[in-house]
């Protein structure tokens, strides 16, 4: 089990630095720990890809990576264009809930909600959105050494 677990964060890392040459990075310092896709993710420093249908975070300090099925939100409806991370959070419990990672076309992925999402929601219909800033920089050959 643990090295089915090892090879699947070492493909997923693999996918991540594959598709990274040329392209801006996206990252986030993410104070709390939360979850995604059943998984509970630590506190940490993590790396945010979105593909069209997919979301991915990694943090390699951790050791934690998990990917989520996505669906299109559509441009952003309260005029925030900024890159970020969207939380639900119900109690002291937080879920990723919405990936906006283009800050110029203001499209955005809303996240699957996973079934302990839902079981706590239904307890505690109370919502608070928290919002994390997704900052990026540019991965080049020079910057991997």
């Amino acid at each position: 089990m643990r090295n089915k677990s090892f090879a699947t964060l070492g493909t997923l890392a693999l996918l991540t630095a594959a598709s990274a040459f040329g392209q801006h990075r996206l990252w986030a310092d993410i104070p709390f720990e939360f979850s995604l896709a059943n998984k509970v993710m630590p506190a940490g420093h993590y790396d945010v890809t979105q593909k069209p249908d997919i979301v991915m975070v990694s943090c390699y300090t951790c050791g934690a990576a998990a990917l989520s099925l996505a669906n299109n939100l559509g441009t952003a409806s309260s005029g925030n264009s900024d890159a970020r991370l969207v939380f639900n959070k119900y109690g002291d419990k937080y879920f990723l809930a919405e990936v906006w990672t283009s800050p110029t076309d203001e499209y955005g992925a809303g996240l699957i909600k996973s079934k302990t999402e839902r079981e706590i929601a239904r307890a505690n219909p109370t919502v608070a959105r928290i919002v994390v800033p997704l900052r990026t920089g540019v991965v080049t050959l020079a910057s991997l050494k």
